[in-house]
């Protein structure tokens, strides 16, 4: 009797990489040849064929991917030892040899009734790296949230809906925001004559606005929306609030290049429109969802509103992005809530630094010495905050914070004084906020003990 030989193994094989070869996308996406990336690649493990790529977004312009390129990116982003649970993991590869940078977030998910893991990748140019990494923390943010919708279309496991419709609905939209951080940038050193700050210019604005402006800005952790009448007004104000945001936070900022731009973006420290070319209104879920509370500032009514403060913020935001997930499942149309503006706390702070720098020579740098120096003086302020929140607290251990002990010790009445400073404090030691005022979604038995006067 001959040998036996059984090749539906090998038919098997063949079948799978057929199936791979023809679900593997590739698109262009229209109007993003102002964004620097490459692409974002989509990729997925296979017990049988390893990484594979299923899908590539790519930018306008951009050269297309050769086939060496993709196979060096898919076994570069993704191998047998990565295994997510449920959070999704991220890594950053700077590969000089291949001029590229590769932002890449690993996480669990579907494929066909199948649990596996995947890989959505960024891809930066090398020469950019500089530019790039103080927006990583933004890039995150938005990607993230988008697999959490992805991972939510997968586990539905409908036929007739493919869930990389998902990224093919928002990615253009972070491929538009990397384009206006590339192209109308915020200097990292702000020239203090395109300021308020500047000779001559301390009767050009009431002084109450921009007292209120300037502690709300603060207040809301360097997050801001200005809008105004010209182009010219809305970016001199975004020049003044940015003295107050560091370097790399204004990397992650934009100004006004062109007065027909009406998109929000969210995410961002600092942006402008010109009036009634947006309704803030129709992105209140954006707005919401915003990694810091924003203010927003109206030059055209001399008006400042501010959304809640941070601790109830990240409660609220964690509700906005949950109940959008909620609504993916179950097919729903349910609007979230949107969150109100409110007025700002009074910060005599802000008063007597508006006072005395008015009163200094406007040039040879002594009034952007004295704005460093207030700098300083709000960052000392926020480390002794965050040094007897967790004393009194044993590092979180006990919740036990009067606040307005707190405030007297330290020195931070009014509450617009304490509000920036706390503010301060989040941005260096995150959790602080909470910790100090307490979280809105805290059980009764998580806050037992917590003494908020």
């Amino acid at each position: 009797m001959g040998d036996y030989y059984d090749d539906s193994h090998s038919r098997h094989n063949y079948l799978d990489f057929e199936k791979v070869r023809d679900e593997t996308k590739s698109v262009v996406i229209e109007g993003t040849k102002e964004c620097p990336a490459h692409a974002i690649i989509l990729c997925a493990w296979n017990n049988i064929l390893g990484p594979h790529l299923q899908h590539v977004w790519q930018t306008e312009g951009k050269p297309e991917m050769s086939q060496e390129m993709i196979h060096y990116l898919t076994t570069h982003t993704l191998t047998s030892s990565d295994q997510p649970q449920s959070a999704i993991e991220t890594k950053t590869l700077y590969l000089r040899d291949k001029d590229l940078v590769i932002s890449t977030f690993l996480f669990s998910g579907c494929d066909h009734q199948e649990k596996t893991v995947f890989a959505l990748s960024l891809i930066i140019p090398y020469g950019l790296k500089s530019w790039y990494l103080p927006l990583e923390d933004f890039c995150a943010a938005r990607l993230t949230a988008m697999i959490s919708k992805l991972r939510v279309l997968q586990d539905k496991q409908k036929a007739e809906a493919d869930p990389i419709v998902i990224l093919d609905a928002e990615i253009p939209s972070l491929y538009r925001a990397l384009g206006l951080l590339f192209m109308a940038p915020m200097p990292t050193m702000v020239n203090l004559n395109d300021t308020i700050f500047a000779a001559g210019q301390s009767k050009q604005l009431d002084v109450q606005f921009t007292r209120k402006a300037i502690a709300s800005h603060l207040q809301t952790c360097g997050c801001s929306v200005v809008i105004g009448n010209t182009k010219e007004e809305v970016n001199m104000m975004l020049s003044t609030l940015s003295l107050f945001i560091t370097p790399e936070e204004r990397m992650c900022s934009v100004y006004l290049k062109d007065e027909k731009q009406c998109v929000y973006q969210g995410d961002l420290f600092l942006q402008g429109f010109i009036k009634n070319t947006i309704n803030l209104v129709e992105y209140g879920r954006d707005i919401m969802a915003s990694r810091y509370p924003t203010t927003l500032v109206d030059m055209t009514t001399l008006d400042v509103k501010q959304t809640l403060p941070y601790n109830e913020h990240d409660y609220w935001r964690h509700e906005a992005l949950t109940g959008e997930l909620q609504s993916l499942w179950l097919d729903s149309n349910e609007s979230l809530r949107v969150m109100r503006f409110s007025g700002v706390e009074s910060a005599p702070i802000i008063t007597n630094f508006l006072k005395e720098i008015f009163l200094l020579y406007p040039q040879c740098g002594i009034r952007e010495a004295y704005i460093e120096q207030f700098q300083r003086i709000l960052d000392r302020k926020a480390i002794a905050l965050i040094q007897y929140a967790e004393c009194e607290t044993q590092r979180g251990t006990r919740p036990r914070v009067t606040i307005k002990k707190l405030k007297h010790d330290l020195d931070l009445n009014p509450e617009g004084n304490f509000r920036i400073v706390l503010s301060r404090a989040e941005k260096l030691r995150p959790g602080m906020s909470a910790l100090v005022c307490g979280h809105p979604g805290a059980s009764a038995k998580d806050v037992e003990g917590l003494q908020i006067d």
